[in-house]
């Protein structure tokens, strides 16, 4: 494996990691801000590298997925960082909880490779299954939010 795929699934697997305690931790303290902060760093480079495998792995339906993702974390980051308007805090939670399943959709993907599906097939199959269950959590908790007045 070349220099650029094993930063790329190295800065993929800590921003799956470190997502994934912030998504499980208290919201708001100092560790969640650390965190965050190290999620987006390894996001932002995940979807730059992911243009730089494309002359290895040649263009795919995944550099403009990532173009898309590093928009969401970029405009979560900006909700976080700028609060522009009363509702910052759902804006932050929908682009980075989307973002996050952006990167454990993609993770997700290299599984079903193992089964002998094509790349497409298993790329297609794990995005479905991970967004699916996805949407419904994060727009369960959203509503939650919503009606508490966050």
């Amino acid at each position: 494996m070349d220099f650029i795929s094993i930063t790329h699934v190295t800065l993929a697997v800590t921003a799956t990691l470190s997502g994934a305690i912030v998504l499980a931790r208290r919201k708001g303290d100092v560790l969640h801000t650390r965190l965050g902060k190290l999620f987006i760093a390894c996001m932002v480079l995940v979807n730059i590298t992911a243009f730089a495998l494309w002359p290895k792995y040649g263009f795919t339906f995944f550099q403009p997925l990532a173009l898309w993702n590093l928009v969401w974390v970029l405009l979560g980051y900006y909700y976080a960082t700028k609060k522009p308007n009363k509702n910052w805090l759902i804006n932050h939670y929908y682009f980075m909880s989307y973002a996050y399943v952006g990167v454990l959709a993609a993770a997700l993907a290299r599984i079903p490779l193992s089964f002998g599906f094509l790349p497409n097939e298993a790329a297609f199959i794990s995005i479905a299954v991970v967004f699916g269950i996805s949407t419904y959590l994060i727009e369960k908790q959203g509503k939650k939010l919503r009606v508490i007045g966050i």
